[in-house]
């Protein structure tokens, strides 16, 4: 029973994708380059840790460099609650190779659980231990975010080119 209630939502999930793929991207009134760019953004925001302005961040940047904010916007999803560990730690795992720096471990993670007994000095606790990953998990997430977004804005042109020119015979949706 909840095998297939799991398979008919994801059967749905996997429908609306095709949708939102076939109807918003391939067949927007944008040239495949703004498209493309849009999702590009997408991706490169998705793998920093802005979390929780991720979404302002792809609009701003689609605005100022002038592509579609439409498929910017659900790219950037990518990146959310059930996802942050499986996107950021590996990033952080790449800035501490780069940095040549060991990676936190359990006495790390044991020392969050023992903060100092006075307010500003639990605050001073945190601050500094946030300092001690944000280093690597920058550096990391944008070296991440960088190599996936460039390969990201071509694989989307020439998919969305692809598909226009065989479809249409043209780049631009036909009038």
């Amino acid at each position: 029973m909840v095998a297939r209630h799991v398979k008919g939502r994801l059967r749905s999930s996997w429908r609306k994708t095709r949708r939102f793929l076939f109807h918003t991207v391939l067949h927007a009134d944008d040239p495949p380059g703004r498209l493309a760019l849009g999702a590009a953004i997408g991706v490169f925001f998705a793998f920093t840790p802005t979390f929780g302005i991720q979404m302002l961040l792809v609009v701003f940047a689609a605005w100022l460099l002038r592509a579609n904010k439409a498929v910017g916007l659900p790219v950037v999803w990518i990146s959310n609650p059930a996802t942050m560990m499986i996107i950021y730690y590996p990033c952080y795992i790449v800035g501490c190779t780069i940095l040549g720096r060991e990676s936190i471990d359990r006495r790390w993670w044991s020392e969050l659980r023992k903060p100092p007994a006075g307010w500003w000095q639990a605050v001073e606790f945190y601050w500094s231990h946030l300092l001690e990953i944000a280093m690597p998990l920058w550096l990391g997430c944008l070296l991440v975010a960088t190599c996936l977004a460039v390969p990201t804005y071509y694989l989307v042109y020439y998919v969305i080119r692809g598909y226009r020119l065989k479809r249409w015979g043209q780049l631009t949706p036909p009038a």
